[in-house]
């Protein structure tokens, strides 16, 4: 092996820097143009190692100089297309146009030229004019911070200048090892200096885009947070709305850890301790709380969160949205109180006379000359006793009602109904199953409690239509006692979700969406909270009920 093949292998190295450093990056971050850099680096390697070492004897043929010409022609028009991809815009169509005519141009001066310089004048010449202006891009259209796009700029025009007198000294035994030399020099900072430029435009791209991110989280009217886990607990970081919520600042936050725990109304703490104490399956289903501001107001707040894990899957940190629900919520007590107030007008003026309808609807039923028409007064007695049933679902909302609560056992209670919850759940297919644990006894409506579970029940068991499992489970849970309605059914979608417990709401078809209103009152009356998980495996209801101080 002689010198000059030694030079070629030498300058190769530079090369080989450009396409290894390509691929790296392709390979980390799917840039197409790093892709297509590449190959046009590849292709101008196996030039250098197939012909320029003098591997393959290719000045004499006819092919091997249309194949040489080929690969400087295609090479270069890849490095047209990486930069423009680089700089956001599309390939102008005369870059192709150039290279099919360079090509055409060449190959026939192959055929009308014995020099090898005329033969290989034009591609050369067509790469250099090609590089001299990636570099001017690079230098002119790249407005980075640094020296990057300065050193591969300058160093694709010096490779270019070289490359200009390659054509008169491809004969020079004397310069040809020597440019061979300079040539991978200068390819090596061409590596350096596009690495550096593309570091420094993610770089860019990542602080334009935590810029955009703080400004939408320090202008969003929810409260943004990011809750650390893992090592040690603290908040990193809340938005300013915080502030506007709740009274305090950021800053109050971050020198008092536990003080959100400390807002938190006093009756919601079970529900705080069970999210944290059920993390990370707790995370599934948004969590709604009531919060105490600094001015001693009290807000409904719902969160929602995702959860972060480091390389181990353990749970390190919580991303999560707060929002206030303090109208909404308001919104659903009045329109309870809307409808409780129409169910005494509704009692007053239109079942009395209903009454009164039925009754000498019956009277004539009995005479001998209607017995002909039964099935007529049948259907009337029938369609007035549906209209005295909406009637009690109102009075149910009513707000004057009061619950009779006595101490008593919420186990007894579900299991003087559950024959007959077993008999409508064995009707529908559904095999229902009784879970009850040793709980303390409760200040309980034993009517409306029956009431409850019998809305409960049925909305679970009309859930499955094509039956299922159904279980009734009550457990101690800190302070409260849990009682737990889980389905098996589709889930709530999440359009009805946000609106549950609003009268009028429904899925059914002949429903009166006055059900789960009526659970809510009853719960309500008894100081106890409902707590709704779904997703396409189920639906769970789950209330809490305060355990009395006696």
């Amino acid at each position: 092996m002689d010198y000059i093949q030694l030079s070629v292998i030498g300058s190769s190295i530079g090369t080989i820097s450009i396409i290894l450093i390509y691929i790296y990056l392709y390979v980390l971050y799917r840039e197409r143009y790093m892709g297509i850099w590449a190959v046009g680096w590849l292709l101008l390697l196996s030039r250098y190692m197939l012909f320029d070492s003098g591997l393959l004897p290719w000045k004499q043929s006819i092919l091997g100089m249309a194949t040489y010409q080929s690969l400087i022609i295609v090479s270069v028009l890849l490095f047209v297309w990486a930069t423009h991809s680089f700089i956001n815009k599309p390939l102008n169509k005369w870059w192709v146009y150039g290279s099919a005519i360079t090509f055409i141009v060449s190959l026939t001066m192959g055929f009308l030229c014995s020099s090898l310089t005329y033969k290989l004048l034009f591609p050369i010449y067509f790469g250099c004019f090609v590089c001299i202006w990636i570099g001017i891009t690079f230098i002119r259209h790249l407005h980075l911070q640094g020296i990057g796009n300065l050193i591969a700029g300058y160093s694709y025009i010096l490779w270019s200048l070289l490359n200009l007198a390659a054509p008169i000294v491809l004969n020079d035994s004397w310069f040809l090892p020597w440019a061979h030399a300079i040539g991978g020099l200068l390819r090596l900072f061409i590596a350096i200096g596009t690495l550096m430029v593309y570091f420094e435009n993610t770089r860019i791209d990542l602080v334009n885009k935590e810029t955009q991110y703080r400004l939408l989280a320090e202008n969003a009217a929810d409260i943004i947070y990011s809750y650390q886990i893992f090592p040690k607990t603290k908040i990193k970081y809340i938005s300013p709305s915080v502030l506007i919520l709740t009274g305090y600042s950021p800053e109050e936050y971050y020198a008092d850890n536990h003080l959100v725990f400390n807002l938190i109304h006093p009756d919601d703490h079970y529900l705080l301790k069970g999210f944290i104490r059920n993390l990370p399956k707790s995370i599934e289903s948004p969590l709604t709380l009531r919060l105490v501001r600094k001015d001693k107001t009290t807000l409904w707040l719902e969160q929602k969160c995702t959860p972060i894990y480091n390389k181990n899957n353990n749970l390190i940190a919580l991303l999560g949205i707060i929002r206030d629900i303090t109208t909404r919520k308001l919104e659903q007590a009045a329109a309870l109180n809307m409808v409780g107030n129409m169910a005494v007008t509704v009692a007053h003026e239109i079942r009395n006379p209903l009454t009164t309808i039925r009754g000498y609807l019956q009277l004539l039923e009995k005479k001998n000359k209607y017995q002909s028409d039964k099935d007529t007064f049948d259907l009337m007695i029938e369609e007035i006793d549906k209209a005295n049933t909406i009637i009690r679902e109102y009075l149910a909302l009513s707000g004057e009602k009061l619950a009779h609560l006595e101490l008593c056992s919420l186990n007894s209670v579900i299991e003087s109904v559950f024959s007959l919850l077993k008999a409508d759940a064995i009707a529908s297919k559904v095999s229902i199953a009784l879970d009850l644990t040793d709980i303390p006894n409760l200040l309980l409506d034993k009517n409306e409690i029956r009431q409850l579970l019998l809305n409960l029940v049925l909305n679970s068991i009309e859930a499955m239509p094509l039956g299922g499992k159904l279980f009734i489970k009550t457990f101690q849970e800190n302070n409260t006692v849990n009682l737990s309605i889980i389905d098996q059914g589709p889930g709530i979608p999440p359009y009805i979700l946000n609106k549950l417990g609003t009268p009028f709401i429904t899925t059914k078809d002949t429903g009166t969406g006055l059900g789960l209103p009526i659970c809510y009152q009853i719960a309500h009356r008894h100081d106890a909270s409902i707590d709704i998980k779904t997703s396409e495996q189920g639906t769970s209801f789950s209330i809490y009920f305060k355990i009395p101080d006696i």
